[in-house]
């Protein structure tokens, strides 16, 4: 079977008909986009859209846009370039492919699958970089030709064909595409393995990258059996995807204890942790002191316990000393806590947010908002008065989110935390 009879049937399997593809403008994704021209030709209900993402990283990057700009003109296939600026914190390789998938996540449509180039030769670098990281199965499964990732379902229907078989094709076809000439850099990663490392071993086992194909495979596989069997038990744990219920989690083996939590890293698609932060987690976090409330941080996000609950939440910023006017509604709140609104009536003031609402007595007060309060307040008329930090323990309030709430004063006054409780006034003498 030719490589397009091949991919035609690889495309089938996805019964998808619109496409995002990811244009580089290199030898691998100029031969995606000429292979979906050509299916479009036998198949004209697919609806193909390319995006390319500017980097910003090389002198010719401009000119390689306009390449890919063109190679669209050609086939009419609309296209997209996205510039983007990278976060070198974690390094170019990682921070070049966040910046990558994010700009992709804010185009892409929710009926389109993302087409990547991604072919053998790929793989196996994808599985020695996991083996080199000491991943387990679930790393070392590395691509599959359907995923999903943030969200988006991925399809790779060239993983199957090396390199060598997209030259073939693309020397046959009087295809026209870019070097880019950092991948001769071997300072990076992957191209030290592509350019140094590989080449040798393909010399001396001309099937490498096969064998290294099925043994992602047997990985892949063996990761879904174990989650299967695992499947009942994780649910017991997490009913909700941010939380991670502990529970009877003391009793488990250390093998199944952190299989579970892969599981759940797996379910959030994070990259997996190392065995060192994964022992990191279950001591410092986990089986800390009943009366800790420990974090453990994990790239963009925080995984913190709150009495027999693990919670994933991102790094908030501090808004304790906060303090908000409330004239025009409804108003901003800070930090992604969404919008306060208030409906003013003769008889109360209506404040809501998110799915709360509480009603208030009207006032000619200045209305402020707070999300910091220390101190004792009275929250039924017949009983006393009663420490801020025990009414939250009493509610169940974990201690990030005590100061996230929005806390409506009349002007020094505390009259709410929306949501929660009032304030009474206290009438004692």
């Amino acid at each position: 079977m030719d490589l397009f009879s091949a991919f035609e049937q690889q495309v089938k399997q996805t019964t998808a008909q619109h496409y995002l593809i990811a244009l580089s403008g290199g030898l691998d994704s100029t031969v995606l986009l000429d292979l979906f021209a050509k299916l479009r030709q036998i198949q004209p209900h697919f609806y193909l859209r390319a995006i390319h993402i500017h980097h910003g990283l090389s002198p010719n990057a401009d000119s390689w846009a306009e390449h890919c700009q063109s190679l669209c003109n050609q086939y009419t296939i609309p296209f997209i370039i996205e510039k983007v600026q990278i976060d070198r914190k974690n390094g170019i390789e990682a921070g070049a492919r966040e910046a990558r998938y994010q700009a992709i996540l804010r185009h892409i449509h929710p009926n389109e699958i993302l087409v990547t180039a991604h072919h053998l030769n790929d793989q196996t670098e994808t599985f020695f970089l996991a083996l080199k990281r000491g991943s387990g199965l679930q790393g070392l499964g590395a691509m599959q030709t359907q995923s999903e990732l943030l969200g988006m379902k991925i399809f790779r229907p060239l993983l199957s064909f090396t390199r060598e078989q997209l030259e073939h094709y693309a020397q046959r076809e009087n295809l026209t595409w870019i070097e880019d000439e950092s991948n001769q850099d071997s300072r990076y990663e992957r191209n030290f393995l592509r350019n140094e490392i590989l080449p040798k071993l393909r010399a001396r086992w001309t099937h490498f990258d096969r064998s290294v194909q099925r043994a992602a495979q047997h990985c892949f596989e063996q990761q879904q059996l174990i989650n299967e069997l695992l499947q009942e038990t994780f649910l017991e744990h997490c009913q909700t995807p941010t939380e991670f219920q502990l529970h009877k989690f003391n009793q488990y083996s250390s093998q199944k204890q952190t299989a579970l939590l892969r599981m759940w890293f797996s379910q959030h698609q994070w990259e997996m942790p190392t065995k060192r932060q994964l022992e990191q987690l279950l001591s410092d976090v986990v089986f800390a002191k009943q009366d800790a409330n420990p974090q453990f941080h994990f790239g963009k996000q925080i995984i913190r316990r709150y009495q027999s609950c693990l919670y994933l939440t991102s790094d908030f910023a501090d808004l304790t000393n906060i303090c908000l006017e409330m004239r025009d509604t409804p108003i901003l709140l800070p930090d992604n806590l969404g919008e306060l609104d208030l409906k003013r009536t003769p008889q109360q003031f209506i404040f809501s947010w998110q799915q709360h609402t509480v009603a208030l007595p009207p006032t000619d007060l200045p209305i402020q908002i707070r999300f910091g309060y220390s101190g004792k307040i009275k929250r039924h008329p017949k009983r006393p008065k009663e420490e801020m930090k025990k009414i939250w323990q009493e509610l169940g309030v974990p201690p990030w989110q005590r100061s996230r709430i929005p806390l409506i004063f009349y002007r020094e006054q505390f009259q709410s935390a929306v949501g929660f409780f009032k304030v009474f006034e206290d009438t004692e003498k």
